[in-house]
C-alpha cells in the first residue's frame, strides 16, 4: 500500500492531546493492546479508533497481530519530537540570544556573541542546531563526540 505521508499531516495529527497521549502510551507500553489503552487514557472507543487510524495514515504507527508498535518512520518523528520538547523548554534562552543579537545598541564582538551562547545553550544538539543547522542522530558515534568538542571549542574560542 502507497502513501502520501506529509509534514503537514504528521504535525496536524501530533498537535491533537488526545493523540499525544495515545502515540505517548503506545511508546510506553510497547505491546498496549486496544482495550487498555481506552481504558488508561479513557477515551472512547470512537475517539479511540479516529485517532488510531489518524497515526496509522501518518505512518506513525504499525499494527501487527492485533498489538500497535511505533513503525520506524515514526521512531524518527518521536526522536525529532523530543528534540522539539527539549528546544521548547529552551525557548526563554533562544529568545535571549536573538534579542541580544537582534539589538540595534549592541557592540558585541562575535566571539562575545558566541560566549554568550555557549553560557545560555548547555544543550549540545540544540546548540549545534542553532549554530550549523544539523541534528546530531548518532550521538554516541566517535565521529560525533569528536564533532562536538569541536563545536564547543570554536563556541568557546
Amino acid at each position: 500500500m502507497s502513501k502520501n505521508i506529509s509534514v503537514t499531516k504528521v504535525l496536524r495529527t501530533l498537535s491533537d492531546q488526545k493523540t499525544q497521549k495515545l502515540f505517548t502510551a503506545i511508546i510506553e507500553a510497547e505491546a498496549a493492546q486496544s482495550q487498555l489503552l481506552i481504558v488508561k487514557l479513557g477515551l472512547s472507543r470512537r475517539q479511540y479508533y479516529n485517532r488510531i487510524t489518524d497515526l496509522l495514515t501518518a505512518g506513525l504507527i504499525r499494527r501487527q497481530r492485533g498489538i500497535y508498535r511505533l513503525s520506524s518512520f515514526g521512531k524518527v518523528i518521536r526522536s525529532l519530537q523530543i528534540t522539539a520538547e527539549r528546544t521548547a523548554r529552551n525557548y526563554w534562552k533562544l529568545e535571549a540570544i536573538d534579542s541580544i543579537r537582534m539589538s540595534d545598541n549592541s557592540n558585541l564582538a562575535e566571539v562575545e556573541c558566541m560566549k554568550i551562547i555557549d553560557v545560555l545553550l548547555d544543550d549540545v544538539e540544540i546548540k549545534d542546531i542553532y549554530l550549523h543547522g544539523n541534528m546530531l542522530f548518532n550521538r554516541n558515534s566517535p565521529q560525533e563526540k569528536s564533532r562536538r568538542q569541536e563545536v564547543l571549542l570554536n563556541t568557546i574560542n
